[in-house]
């Protein structure tokens, strides 16, 4: 069988690397020339739903659409490499912006809609655009953004109306009716171009603007059976490398997405899947767990029937949750169903995949590795390792990279010769599929034993009324950090009869005495995430610790 992933071993560097593959574009390709030269290809296909009204586009209309908001902006007085912000939510024209950018060679950079104006602002320091899409709820913050930085960008709402601000649908249309690819500047730029810009994941700090250039995210696919026939759909925003990976996915196919109208949640999600007969559909581990916790297998598979592949990233997948939609998915063995994959925004999304054929599968891996990808594990001398040993994830992407916008020493202290560090800590076992354990940077020591976090939170998750957990540490003078965990409890009457005892008890019947949380089990309503779902543990300390003060002072 040809499988589109695979890892060969080099033993002498010790050095993994992905099938080697012949691009499936030229280096002077573009975002905008080859999405415009796919969806030529089709014109009265269907390539969108907005679910809100049930308006649809075809190729020619999106084309059409983008084209005339490409001349707009043009007149507008944004130039190549200008860039334009976004700070809004899915709507029916989300795509034709980012298409029109594309096209002015204009790099997008998004922001997650629910942000307060200061996190905003610290993005927008950086990358200060020149035209910011928003929606009108949040337009006081846009323009708060603007006045705080002395920004000289104009605004353009995405949805609602605000008296003498224009709207995206003002911009739709053109006087010149006929035009070519020649006419835009994506013409004249080549694949070292910046397409986009995106935020890192932020769980150490502010997230770094990460720029992305068109060969990069040309070669990003992860949908590797989505066909012209196929239906997608995903929640991400063009904050996430995920929703920008899967809109250029979708365009370059071209396949039908569904666009949702409201935010996540697992019933709206499962509604729509089922109500358009989506075929593929990227999720995220927290998305993942709040169906399999609360709805029964045989809700989901009856949502789930369409459903070629489900790709989960962003995150690591606890093995519980893994296990649970592998049995769902179980009635279907044809497709590759689910599908986990591991990357980072730097590299364009995926490094590594795991899945039924075309894909090859191993329950709890990350998978093997993508085409044209390299990867080594080194100890903290830099000194490489070989199979089975555990060390920091180093990956090499041939496809260009241009490093963190206007930050040359952070770019700087990313790389490692042409490797990429990625902070997280794994290993390849002798079958070559990748392990990923913990992030360097959540490690921690108790009594000079290295604690992670991960393999103790999939432990944890198992225990009846536990719906979230995280493992953190707490300073100690004596053992350097205490293990402790703060556990979010089901709504149902297994969490309600959860208590501090019942947990330590579990503890003590599956985890090693290294392991048991000496700094406690606390109890709490949420635990404080990054957008992207992954776990802030500095902040969940700092949680902890405020709120047991205020519990000590109220004695």
């Amino acid at each position: 069988m040809d499988y589109v992933v695979g890892t060969t071993y080099d033993e002498k560097e010790k050095v993994w690397s992905g099938p080697i593959v012949k691009d499936a574009y030229d280096s002077d390709m573009t975002l905008g020339k080859a999405i415009v030269m796919q969806l030529q290809k089709t014109p009265q296909k269907i390539i969108q739903i907005w679910d809100l009204t049930g308006e649809t586009l075809t190729s020619q209309q999106f084309l059409d659409y983008s084209t005339a908001l490409a001349k707009n902006m043009l007149k507008m007085g944004v130039t190549c490499p200008d860039v334009v912000g976004l700070y809004a939510q899915h709507s029916l024209h989300v795509g034709t912006m980012m298409m029109a950018s594309f096209l002015c060679g204009t790099p997008v950079s998004g922001v997650f809609h629910g942000f307060e104006i200061d996190t905003v602002v610290e993005i927008y320091e950086k990358t200060r655009p020149k035209l910011i899409f928003c929606d009108a709820e949040n337009y006081q913050n846009a323009l708060g953004v603007i006045d705080h930085l002395q920004l000289e960008a104009r605004i353009v709402l995405m949805t609602g109306c605000i008296e003498g601000v224009t709207n995206i649908t003002e911009l739709l249309s053109s006087n010149e009716k006929v035009w070519d690819i020649s006419q835009f500047p994506c013409a004249n730029l080549d694949g070292s171009a910046t397409a986009a810009i995106l935020c890192s994941s932020g769980t150490t700090g502010v997230p770094k603007a990460v720029m992305c250039s068109n060969q990069g995210l040309l070669h990003s696919n992860c949908y590797f059976t989505a066909t012209c026939e196929s239906t997608i759909l995903f929640f991400s925003t063009m904050y996430w490398a995920s929703g920008l990976i899967t809109l250029i996915s979708s365009l370059l196919t071209p396949m039908l997405r569904i666009v949702p109208c409201k935010p996540y949640s697992a019933e709206y999600c499962l509604h729509l899947l089922k109500h358009y007969k989506v075929t593929h559909f990227f999720t995220t581990s927290t998305q993942a767990a709040e169906v399999v916790l609360n709805y029964t297998k045989e809700e989901v598979r009856e949502s789930y029937k369409s459903i070629d592949s489900i790709l989960i990233g962003g995150s690591k997948v606890p093995q519980l949750i893994q296990e649970k939609l592998l049995d769902i998915l179980s009635d279907h063995t044809q497709r590759p169903g689910l599908c986990v994959a591991y990357g980072m925004t730097e590299v364009y999304g995926g490094v590594v995949q795991s899945g039924r054929y075309p894909l090859e599968f191993k329950p709890m891996t990350e998978g093997k590795l993508f085409p044209n990808r390299k990867v080594c594990i080194v100890d903290e001398h830099n000194k490489r390792l070989g199979p089975n040993e555990s060390g920091e994830i180093l990956i090499f992407s041939p496809y260009i990279w241009l490093g963190y916008y206007n930050d040359p020493e952070a770019t700087a202290k990313a790389m490692h010769g042409k490797w990429l560090r990625s902070g997280d800590v794994g290993y390849f076992d002798d079958e070559g599929f990748l392990h990923v354990i913990s992030r360097t940077k959540e490690m921690f020591k108790w009594n000079n034993f290295q604690i992670c976090p991960q393999p103790i939170e999939d432990v944890l998750l198992r225990l009846p009324g536990v719906a979230e957990v995280c493992v953190f540490p707490i300073p100690d003078v004596t053992v350097t950090n205490l293990a402790a965990c703060a556990i979010v409890r089901t709504k149902n009457e297994e969490g309600l009869n959860l208590t501090v005892d019942t947990v330590h008890k579990f503890i003590d019947k599956h985890l090693d005495n290294v392991y048991h949380m000496r700094g406690g089990v606390y109890f709490v309503d949420s635990i404080p995430k990054t957008t992207s779902d992954k776990f802030i543990r500095q902040q969940v300390y700092e949680m902890i610790k405020a709120n047991f003060e205020l519990h000590e002072a109220n004695k």
